[in-house]
C-alpha cells in the first residue's frame, strides 16, 4: 500500500515538472528537479558528483538504466558545446580554452590532448594521447608527435586537466612541456603552448613565462587566463 502511495505520488511530480518544462523552458528548473525527470530521487548527486562519478559508482547511486542515460545525456551536451565548428580557428588560448572546456573540464583522470594547427590557426586534428590516473597521466613524446606528423601540421599545442578543479601546473607539467618543447625544435614542430584546464579556469604555460617556447609561430597572445 505505501509503495503504491510512493509510485503514485513520484508519477505526479514528474507530470508537475514535464508541465512547467514546457510550459516555462528547461532553465526554469532546478538541477535536482531536472534530475527528478530521469528518475533520479532524492538526494540527488551534484552536477560535480555526476560528471566524476565512476560508472559503477553512478550506478550504485541512481541505479543502472538511470546511470546509463545520464551518462548519454552528459555526452551528448559535450558534444553539443563542440558541434558548431569542427574545424575552429584558435588563434587565442581563450580561443583554445573554450574548445577544450567541453571535453576535459569535469573529468575524473588527467587526459592529455594535442591540438594540431595549420598556418592559419585552423584546428587540423585533436588527438587524446593519454589517459592517467585523477593525479598524473604519464604521456610517451613518440604518441604526442606521431598524431602531429599525421595530420598537415604546422604547430602544435598541448593540453590536459587536472581533476582537482586546481589548473596550477606542476612541477612534472612543465619538466614534460620543457621535454615536449625540445622534441619539437628537433622535428621543426613548433610547441606553441601547454594549457592546463581546471574547474571553470585554465592556465597557460605561454602566458605565465613557465617555459620558453622560443616565440609563438601561431598568434596566441590576447587570451585572459582566468586564473
Amino acid at each position: 500500500m505505501e509503495q503504491a502511495r510512493t509510485g503514485r505520488a513520484r508519477r505526479e511530480r514528474a507530470q508537475e515538472l514535464r508541465a512547467r518544462l514546457e510550459q516555462f523552458g528547461p532553465d526554469t528548473l532546478m538541477n535536482p528537479e531536472l534530475l527528478e525527470l530521469f528518475g533520479v530521487s532524492e538526494p540527488a548527486p551534484t552536477l560535480f558528483e555526476l560528471t566524476r562519478l565512476a560508472p559503477h559508482q553512478l550506478a550504485q547511486r541512481v541505479g543502472p538504466e538511470v546511470a546509463t542515460t545520464l551518462r548519454a545525456a552528459i555526452e551528448l551536451g559535450r558534444r553539443a558545446l563542440r558541434a558548431n565548428d569542427v574545424r575552429p580557428r584558435l588563434r587565442t588560448t581563450k580561443d583554445v580554452y573554450l574548445y577544450l572546456e567541453p571535453v576535459l573540464a569535469a573529468r575524473d583522470r588527467e587526459r592529455f590532448h594535442v591540438l594540431c594547427l595549420n598556418s592559419r590557426s585552423v584546428l587540423m586534428a585533436d588527438v587524446l594521447v593519454a589517459e592517467g590516473t585523477p593525479y598524473q597521466c604519464m604521456v610517451d613524446p613518440r604518441e604526442v608527435f606521431r598524431a602531429a606528423l599525421l595530420a598537415p601540421t604546422h604547430s602544435i599545442i598541448l593540453a590536459h586537466n587536472h581533476p582537482s578543479g586546481d589548473p596550477t601546473p606542476s612541477e612534472p607539467d612543465l619538466a614534460l612541456t620543457r621535454q615536449l618543447v625540445a622534441a619539437g625544435r628537433a622535428l621543426n614542430i613548433p610547441v606553441v603552448d601547454h594549457l592546463v584546464v581546471g574547474a571553470g579556469r585554465f592556465v597557460s604555460i605561454a602566458e605565465r613565462g613557465l617555459c620558453d617556447f622560443g616565440g609563438p609561430l601561431v598568434p596566441m597572445s590576447t587570451g585572459d587566463s582566468g586564473c
